[in-house]
């Protein structure tokens, strides 16, 4: 079968299942596992601009939206000479990636005609449903039943241990994870800070999150890496000053954006991490995650 994925998740859903060799092509935020970087790219976004500031990200993507153009770009000439019998897209968010109404107008003027599989999960329970989702399309229920029953099992419910958690989702301005996010915080053991289950994101601010108070804030922003966000905080002093305003009694940390933003299998290690934190244990093993480094906060004095 052969295989396009235009969702990072979905391409880490493929691999999990061991079907990683049927992928022919990915969008440019494909990223793991590694290998994945070699396919040819059939989505891209209209304008590389992740090295600019969170704000003028935002402005940018606020302003197409708000003129209801799309964010990306399919190309209709690796769609027609990869010739795809499945392609797995989404159709939740058109920030993220190109929904699936885009998807299918592509397809017709590519001359092609794959299946489309749209994943749409808004909580945890459905993020681990979507495996098996992905499982039947490729053929393989029995992989994707495997792999959902680990998830589930690898995130049991855990007894509240009444401490708060605020995850943001983007950092200027600042926005509070929802969707699957408040399932994590749960199955760790916290008290989620913002949207309920299955909600979207919302915005807020930092002097709005000061009043909240959470014990543990995380910082991890939507297609950022760790190393990413600590650019961004030691470049723009006022943004970090705010943050730091926030005061979290366990600490503030910096978290890979895979582990909380994309609806895949690496979801169960954000579990895991956010209760090595409760826990107060170092966040080690494969999760990327960072204490906010004393030498980047500075009190005013």
């Amino acid at each position: 079968m052969r295989v396009i994925s235009l969702l990072p998740s979905a391409t880490e859903i493929v691999y999990a299942l061991g079907h990683g060799k049927e992928l022919v092509g990915r969008s440019s935020e494909c990223d793991f596992p590694p290998e994945v970087k070699a396919l040819p790219e059939v989505m891209r976004p209209k304008v590389r601009d992740m090295d600019r500031s969170s704000r003028a990200i935002d402005d940018r993507v606020r302003g197409a939206r708000s003129r209801n153009e799309s964010l990306y770009d399919l190309d209709l000439e690796q769609l027609r000479a990869l010739r795809p019998d499945l392609l797995l897209t989404q159709n939740l968010c058109g920030v993220c990636s190109v929904t699936e109404e885009e998807v299918t107008t592509a397809c017709k003027r590519a001359g092609v005609s794959p299946r489309i599989t749209s994943l749409t999960p808004t909580d945890l329970a459905e993020v681990w449903d979507s495996f098996e989702t992905v499982g039947a399309a490729l053929g393989d229920r029995e992989a994707g039943a495997s792999l959902a029953r680990r998830a589930r099992e690898s995130t049991p419910p855990r007894p509240s241990t009444g401490r708060t958690i605020a995850v943001v989702e983007w950092l200027d301005p600042p926005i509070l994870a929802g969707l699957w996010t408040p399932d994590l915080i749960s199955a760790a053991g916290g008290v989620p800070v913002g949207p309920v289950r299955g909600e979207p994101g919302f915005g807020t601010s930092w002097s709005e999150l000061a009043e909240r108070a959470p014990d543990v804030l995380l910082l991890s922003p939507c297609s950022f890496s760790v190393a990413r966000t600590k650019q961004e905080l030691a470049g723009n002093p006022t943004l970090l000053r705010e943050i730091h305003s926030v005061r979290p009694r366990a600490g503030t940390f910096i978290a890979d954006e895979a582990y909380f933003s994309r609806p895949g299998p690496r979801l169960a290690d954000g579990a895991r991490l956010l209760r090595r934190i409760l826990d107060h244990e170092p966040p080690t093993g494969p999760m990327p995650a960072e204490l906010l480094s004393a030498h980047l906060v500075q009190d005013e004095r």
